[in-house]
């Protein structure tokens, strides 16, 4: 096996390189665009294989390692629950009820760990195709810029990392965002009942597949959806008959991913403020600050949903999505920096512009949220900078500017993203 440093080291070397491949290839459109456009199937295949496939062949094939992070804890869990044990009774999860059964699918062809990052990059490949066909019928992209687009989130960093090292299934919630745009494509008003019904419906489905973390994002919804009532419905018919069949098979034990306590993270607010405010927060737990987050973020969120109400579902989504969970980021303690994947692929379509500056903060961003998390758990052994003193540390020091200037970028996309939402008023 690999020792830890020198996979950190092989991990911040590659998102260098696809980084600078991110602003090559930007820099560059012009001359690329011309000679994507004519092949367009073969470069979005070409880039399944060349950024996902390939270094799967090379990483668990070849050098025969093994899966780690998230990987190994989705092939615990997904084993017991092929057996057929049951989800919480039998075995730990903290994700929604069905996902570890979703898990279980590649096991069936192979049982191995690996197959779930095979699960995840085609999950990936087909929420980002479907990506790709909306931007160009709805956000009415011509194909050479949503082509030039899908190349650049199949080369940013951390996607990469996310799928081919981790096997994160994030990317699930802008899938379930684009299931519920699809619901209007075949002619149904937002304005209607039978629409704010059926994403109901969609939403509610969603707390059950991915993770009960949704909720953040559905409570804001309630006040971006016209017919409210029908929206509460529709959530109501998936959620009621769901919450009695689990309390019924298990009791209470359904509520493990809302009890489940996480560690503090990092990038956000109460990571770069702790050293300076420590008086506050060395007298508030982790969970009082959870929660503080979470009702910040579904408060901010549900504001800016109620100010945005009357842009539409359809135009005022994308850029909500993408406010919402850059927000969830800052203000939740424990919110790692990975969550970015969760609307990476909708900030890199539809929220980024064609300003030089965007991309270079995007793929620097990208690189920093690599190396970050290495610094503070291999180097730092996971510290929480509880006063200022300790900055003298010149590892605790690297790592806090680092955390510093991912919390300024996190917040300038926060604005990025409320400013589209809000010129569409």
């Amino acid at each position: 096996m690999i020792s830890l440093d020198v996979t950190s080291l092989v991990k911040t070397i590659v998102a260098v390189l696809l980084a600078g491949a991110v602003l090559l290839v930007w820099w560059q459109r012009n001359q690329l665009i011309p000679l994507l456009t004519p092949h367009e199937r073969a470069v979005r295949w070409l880039s399944l294989v060349g950024t996902r496939l390939l270094p799967f062949l090379i990483i668990y094939v070849i050098l025969d390692q093994e899966p780690r992070s998230d990987v190994a804890f989705f092939y615990e869990r997904a084993v017991p629950a092929l057996e057929g044990k049951m989800v919480y009774r039998d075995f730990l999860s903290f994700h929604a009820p069905l996902f570890t059964y979703l898990t279980v699918l590649p096991l069936l062809i192979w049982n191995n760990a690996r197959s779930i990052i095979l699960l995840m990059a085609i999950m990936e490949f087909i929420i980002l195709n479907a990506t790709f066909q909306y931007a160009r019928r709805r956000a009415k992209y011509d194909t050479g810029k949503a082509l030039l687009r899908y190349v650049l989130y199949y080369l940013l960093p951390i996607p990469f990392i996310a799928i081919v090292l981790s096997s994160e299934e994030d990317i699930w919630f802008w899938g379930f965002g684009l299931l519920s745009l699809g619901l209007l494509a075949g002619g149904l008003k937002a304005e209607t009942r039978a629409f704010a019904y059926r994403a109901g419906l969609l939403w509610g489905l969603s707390m059950i597949v991915i993770k009960f973390m949704l909720i953040v994002l559905i409570i804001p919804l309630f006040f971006l959806i016209r017919q409210r009532l029908w929206f509460v419905l529709g959530l109501l018919t998936i959620g009621l008959p769901t919450i009695l069949i689990l309390y019924g098979l298990m009791g209470d034990k359904f509520l493990m991913p809302i009890q489940h306590s996480s560690y503090p993270m990092a990038p956000n607010f109460a990571s770069v403020l702790r050293p300076v405010l420590n008086s506050l927060f060395g007298t508030t737990t982790l969970t009082s600050l959870n929660w503080l987050g979470l009702l910040g973020t579904i408060g901010g969120g549900s504001w800016v949903a109620w100010r945005a109400r009357h842009i539409g579902y359809e135009r005022a989504f994308v850029p909500f999505f993408c406010f919402l969970f850059t927000l969830f980021m800052l203000l939740l303690p424990s919110s790692p920096g990975y969550y970015i994947f969760v609307q990476l692929a909708a900030l890199t379509f539809f929220i980024l512009d064609d300003q030089p500056d965007h991309w270079l903060r995007m793929a620097f961003l990208n690189v920093l949220l690599t190396v970050q998390p290495i610094i503070m758990i291999v180097y730092a052994n996971n510290a929480q900078y509880t006063n200022l003193s300790m900055l003298s540390n010149p590892v605790f020091l690297a790592d806090y500017v680092i955390q510093v200037i991912e919390v300024i970028l996190l917040v300038w996309l926060t604005r990025l993203s409320y400013n589209r939402l809000m010129a569409l008023q």
